[in-house]
């Protein structure tokens, strides 16, 4: 009978080349990538290294370009975001400015003896997220001619909400915006008349048929002699066999930046 040893010859040849072809790589990473003193290395190994000497000098290069290009990209990306934040921030600050600059302006006139007859001022103590959303706290109360039910409006134009509880100094101003609450409104541009329900933190919306054109850009205003803005359409909603469309929005001011607000002494 006769043996073949060839499986086993061709097992340490693998074995061989796969030895041979992992350190050759550990060797071209260590050349290329690496960075140490040949001073302290033995002599069979620099004679064993050194014809990769050459691929240093090629990818060496090329290496330190990527992850010099890396860390720039990296670093600007970074710089972006700081610029961004920046921006937003920058945003935020004019639109406060905005708003004080109005609100100043108003209460200017506020104290007109004209005008004085028409509203209380008061100013805001605690809003959310000291109180809970869509309630906020004055500074005035029954001892200041405060009564329940009495609207609160920012600018004499736009309704935030009414008096929900009264103490003799202070009085608890609930949002027309919470959640549940409707308001009698009107399409500004149409006549539509509709109801806006709120959705809580400071949202709205609407439910009308389809038939009836509406706009992003709309304008929502309070039914009466002396309506007042309530939101302006920011998104509209409505499935392909829903024959009714929802009209969504949100007060148009934002409670973070008042400082007075209006109460209507009817």
């Amino acid at each position: 009978m006769r043996t073949t040893y060839r499986p086993n010859i061709n097992r340490r040849k693998s074995r061989k080349l796969i030895l041979s072809g992992a350190l050759t790589a550990l060797i071209l990473i260590v050349i290329v990538f690496g960075d140490f003193s040949f001073g302290i290395i033995d002599k069979p190994i620099m004679y064993i290294i050194r014809p990769f000497f050459g691929i240093k000098n090629v990818f060496g290069p090329w290496w330190q370009n990527l992850r010099i290009e890396f860390y720039e990209k990296k670093s600007l990306q970074e710089e972006n975001e700081i610029l961004r934040e920046k921006i937003i921030e920058m945003e935020t600050k004019i639109i406060r400015s905005e708003i004080l600059e109005k609100e100043n302006v108003i209460l200017k006139n506020a104290f007109s003896a004209e005008e004085k007859q028409n509203f209380l001022l008061a100013s805001i103590i605690f809003r959310p997220s000291i109180t809970p959303y869509d309630i906020f706290i004055i500074d005035s109360g029954s001892d200041n001619g405060v009564k329940e039910g009495m609207q609160v409006s920012a600018f004499g134009n736009v309704l935030l909400g009414y008096v929900a509880d009264l103490f003799s100094d202070t009085s608890k101003i609930k949002l027309i915006s919470s959640f549940g609450e409707e308001t009698n409104v009107i399409l500004e541009s149409s006549g539509v008349p509709a109801i806006a329900i709120g959705r809580g933190g400071e949202n709205f919306e609407i439910m009308l048929p389809r038939a009836i054109k509406a706009d992003v850009g709309e304008r929502i205003i309070t039914l009466g002699k002396q309506p007042m803005l309530i939101g302006i359409v920011e998104k509209i909603e409505h499935q392909e066999a829903d024959p009714f469309q929802k009209l969504i929005f949100r007060l148009p001011v934002n409670i973070q930046y008042l400082s007075h607000v209006f109460l209507l002494s009817r």
